[in-house]
């Protein structure tokens, strides 16, 4: 139990060399290419946000991030906010609901995508519900509403204008949960799911 509150006995997620910051990073990264995710002690974490600013910096590509899915229709790589990631048994994968920061609403861009481990990498996401000028934060998959082996799943999220410069709230419903329904069978996710095999 002592090893709980010990910080130097805390390990972080990271691609990182010993020594490395995210700011002046030095990668470790496997014969490919891509960054080398590994769980180490006296270390920087790495999230998303570092590896889209050293995307945009140019020090890593698109291919080489873990947590920097491609739109499965144009190439270009998103930029996830929040969700949730849970293991499904009817694609046999681990799967990612999540919004996007800086889609083509702010906050409001739904995105789906799905790996064989729970730490990625997640290379390819489609996009599964739009708000028109208006947000949809944090978004949840409830695991236990899943029906058919996880083929059902359902997931809710904050429906609000805060943040999308929408000047005409949804009468009843702004800043409400609203909850979704999405079939992982469906045609517009194969793609995905192909990829991902």
């Amino acid at each position: 139990m002592a090893g709980f509150t010990d910080p130097n006995r805390c390990e972080v997620w990271t691609c990182l060399k010993p020594g490395s910051t995210a700011k002046n990073p030095t990668f470790k990264q496997t014969a490919d290419g891509t960054l080398a995710y590994t769980w180490q002690r006296n270390a920087q974490p790495v999230g998303i946000a570092d590896e889209w600013r050293w995307l945009k910096q140019g020090k890593i590509k698109p291919e080489q991030a873990c947590m920097l899915p491609k739109d499965v229709e144009t190439g270009k790589p998103i930029y996830l906010h929040r969700g949730s990631v849970n293991w499904n048994p009817y694609r046999e994968r681990w799967i990612v609901i999540a919004a996007q920061q800086g889609g083509t609403s702010n906050l409001g861009e739904v995105w789906y995508s799905e790996a064989r481990s729970i730490s990625g990498p997640w290379r390819w996401a489609a996009k599964i519900v739009t708000h028109d000028k208006y947000t949809f934060y944090n978004p949840v998959h409830h695991r236990f509403f899943d029906q058919d082996n996880g083929r059902l799943i359902y997931f809710e999220g904050t429906y609000a204008s805060t943040f999308s410069g929408n000047e005409f709230p949804t009468p009843r419903y702004d800043y409400n949960q609203i909850m979704y329904r999405l079939d992982l069978g469906s045609p517009q996710l194969k793609a995905v799911q192909e990829k991902a095999d």
